[in-house]
């Protein structure tokens, strides 16, 4: 294995801030662009990824370029030429120290595409409806779609953005960051694409008519202007036609440019057409195409291919070449082996590689290319491609885990796997017994060395039994916890034996979820158990609604490192009578994501990350939670991101309210007759079949609905807020102690049981 191989994650989130940039007001942090948390690169760190990318967005750092002619006015609002916007800039700077402080590098990434998005200005300096938010964290805008215009790079005369503008930039990153122990270097441009043709201001619209040699003149004038103040740190360097590593040779005839420690980056994904945006591997190959090649499939050794082809050009030339961009599909396992291949290759290359959709943006987590940690059985759940980058590394590291079903009645069998997620160094052997009779089909399971292992088992357990089986794992490794089983004949019966346990059968029947705060950690990433007073940030499914490849997790993601991220504040735990709760009192207190995705026809028609029900499935919600007074917002919601469809258990002015709206618009209402008592713990419930809507409180109907509604796909559930149409909408305000969820249709009596048991987590009899 080479020395200087290196693996790393681009941290992405800072770049996202794509609509109402300029035009409108999407640029909140923490939901337009996320800053990556210092914890999120702690977890890099820890586990061998020890070169990171940045991808940033050169607006929202450089508001206004060095040379515009802006008035006094527009000056006032937007800020002064060239200045850099100390908001953003304390970013960069947090998520370097955030490296130094582990000891590892952080490479700044312009992520512009040779394009800068700029407002319209007039003959006097101004810029027509040019709005200063009421709001500080949000950035100055127009409220006339006219006034905002695309700049690009371009040698014909009259070039709206200039080598002065990208040599201006640089020199002030350089100035900036050149000697902060964190920064590891800096990335020129990313993918430049669809460059003007010859003689021309404007984009190619035609493919293949594009001037070749305009990036490479401004990549230059970049580079001899850092290297005149930093002659060290190293330079990434980019080509035409988005990076790809499958043109570089063909696509950049001035290649190689002149300059120290230039190391040329490419980019590359494993789809047919190699955009990272398909993960649906036979409709792939049924595409009969590949990327750099032209026709024929796609196949095992597709990563390998198209990255030889610039490993080739740039071996005899000596020039350094790194893959920082690329990633793994999940959902099948041909991906893996595909993907573990080219890693592989690069290592035995000398090729760095950084992969895509790091940091904590909250569209990454249902991603299937992604590199974000979750949380399941109370750990960090480290990502798929993690595994793979790390086997490549030699970085042996690796957590166990296991999932299943516990409802077996009349003693069915049940099928469960126990995986690992990291990197096995060598196999690891669990043995299995059960406390109460039953038959495994193995009583040993091995989960082979390598990366993201598994083995499963079958157990068929007694009738009418409660069973605990348990793990014990060879080399030192912390086995999964125990795993009970549920074969009772009438779990609604045996509440008068155990009520836990009555409840948990019930969960189990359902397939259900559960999330308890008294699993409350401090994060989902390198967390510890909340204590009192302690933000809240993760709490794993302690039902049976996970499985592998998708877990149920309740994380929040958001940024708050700094008082320049926003207002937004994270729920804290609290005990009450003994009883963990999270508080979500605080102004725009976010709470809890669970975050989803939905099946699309061919580009990932099936993935395993999916939320347990859609809207038109029967389904239930059942927490127990408390209000201070006459709160109104969310307590659980199941719903699509982007729309505003839901089926949402919460309150109005105190008094509980469950809400449905279907994305035809059907639409039911059930409210409450009265408020809770201020500060009194309640256990408020909704249920929902075709034609029957149920509102329930401390297990009595308080409103009856008779809608059917159509499927209406769900890609996230919540605890404590509201997120629609890609914005946060609102927030609970009281407190939370557990929460249940799940496909089906319980009877009034299993209702009741959950209610009870739930009942039990906030202290009430």
């Amino acid at each position: 294995m080479p020395a200087s191989f290196a693996i790393g994650a681009n941290l992405t989130g800072m770049q996202a801030a794509e609509f109402g940039l300029r035009y409108g007001s999407g640029t909140l942090p923490n939901v337009n662009f996320t800053v990556p948390r210092k914890s999120d690169v702690a977890w890099l760190a820890a586990n061998g990824f020890k070169r990171n990318r940045l991808p940033i967005q050169w607006e929202l750092l450089q508001p206004m370029l060095h040379d515009t002619p802006a008035n006094a006015t527009a000056r006032s609002i937007i800020g002064e030429p060239g200045a850099f916007h100390a908001g953003y800039e304390s970013y960069i700077t947090g998520v370097l120290d955030a490296h130094a402080a582990n000891g590892t590098k952080c490479i700044i990434d312009l992520h512009n595409y040779c394009r800068y998005r700029d407002f319209v200005f007039q003959s006097d300096g101004s810029v027509i409806g040019l709005t200063a938010s009421p709001d500080p964290f949000i950035r100055p805008y127009t409220t006339d779609n006219a006034q905002v215009q695309t700049r690009i790079f371009a040698l014909a005369p009259g070039a709206t953005l200039k080598q002065s503008n990208f040599i201006d930039f640089w020199t002030r990153a350089a100035n900036k960051w050149k000697n902060h122990p964190g920064f590891g270097g800096y990335g020129l441009m990313n993918e430049p694409y669809r460059m003007p043709p010859p003689g021309s201001l404007t984009e190619q619209t035609v493919d293949g008519t594009e001037d070749l040699t305009i990036w490479p003149v401004y990549a230059q004038a970049a580079i001899n202007a850092i290297r005149a103040l930093d002659p060290v740190n190293p330079i990434y360097l980019g080509g035409n036609e988005w990076s790809a590593a499958m043109s570089l040779a063909t696509k950049n005839p001035s290649w190689p440019l002149q300059g120290a420690n230039l190391i040329y980056e490419v980019h590359m994904y494993l789809d047919a057409g190699s955009s990272g945006q398909r993960f649906d591997f036979d409709s792939e190959v049924a595409l009969g195409y590949n990327a750099g090649f032209g026709p024929g499939a796609i196949d095992l050794n597709t990563g390998v291919e198209r990255l030889k082809l610039a490993v080739d050009w740039a071996k005899p030339r000596g020039i350094r070449l790194a893959l920082t961009e690329t990633g793994m599909p999940i959902d099948d396992p041909r991906w893996e082996v595909m993907f573990g291949r080219l890693v592989n290759y690069a290592r035995d290359n000398g090729v760095e590689v950084q992969s895509w959709n790091g940091g904590s943006h909250w569209t990454l987590h249902n991603n299937a290319i992604n590199i974000v940690p979750g949380w399941h059985q109370n750990k960090t759940l480290e990502p798929q491609v993690a595994g793979v980058m790390k086997a490549a590394a030699g970085v042996a590291k690796a957590t166990l885990y296991d999932d299943g079903p516990g409802w077996a009645p009349a003693g069915t069998p049940i099928t469960i796997t126990v995986y690992a997620r990291g990197y096995l160094a060598a196999p690891v052997t669990l043995s299995i017994s059960s406390s109460n009779g039953g038959t495994l089909s193995k009583t040993q399971v091995t989960i082979p060395a390598g990366p993201n292992g598994q083995d499963s088992f079958t157990f068929t357990p007694g009738s009418n039994r409660v069973t605990t089986l348990t793990y014990a794992a060879s080399g030192g490794m912390t086995p999964p916890p125990a795993r009970k089983v549920y074969s009772l004949a009438d779990p609604v019966a045996y509440a008068a034996t155990s009520l836990t346990d009555a409840a948990m059968a019930i969960i189990a029947k359902y397939g259900a979820c559960k999330w308890e705060l008294a699993d409350g950690y401090t994060d989902y990433m390198l967390g510890t158990p909340a204590a009192a007073g302690q933000q809240v940030r993760a709490i794993a499914d302690s039902g049976y609604g996970s499985s592998p490849g998708n877990a149920m997790e309740m994380v929040n993601a958001i940024n708050t490192d700094s008082p320049a991220m926003g207002r937004m504040t994270v729920p804290v735990m609290r005990v009450t009578n003994g009883k963990k709760n999270s508080d979500h009192s605080a102004p725009v207190a976010i709470g809890f994501r669970c975050k989803k995705t939905i099946p699309l026809a061919e580009v990932q028609a099936n993935p395993r990350n999916k939320a347990p029900y859609v809207m038109g499935d029967s389904h239930f919600t059942i927490a127990a939670v408390s209000v201070p007074g006459a709160t109104t917002g969310p307590v659980f919601q199941a719903s699509n991101s982007g729309h505003v469809y839901v089926s949402e258990l919460g309150f109005a002015s105190g008094r509980p309210r469950a809400r449905f709206l279907d994305q035809s618009g059907s639409s039911v209402t059930l409210m409450g007759p009265d408020a809770l008592a201020a500060n009194q713990p309640a256990v408020v419930s909704l249920t929902s079949a075709p034609g029957a809507q149920r509102l329930r409180i401390n297990s009595s109907v308080a409103g009856s609905g008779s809608a059917t509604f159509g499927a209406s796909a769900f890609d996230q559930l919540l605890i404590g807020w509201s997120f629609l149409e890609y914005f946060p909408r609102e927030f609970f305000g009281g407190n939370v102690y557990a929460v249940i969820t799940g496909k089906g249709a319980p009877t009034a009596a299993e209702l009741t049981v959950l209610e009870r048991y739930l009942g039990t987590t906030a202290g009430l009899a």
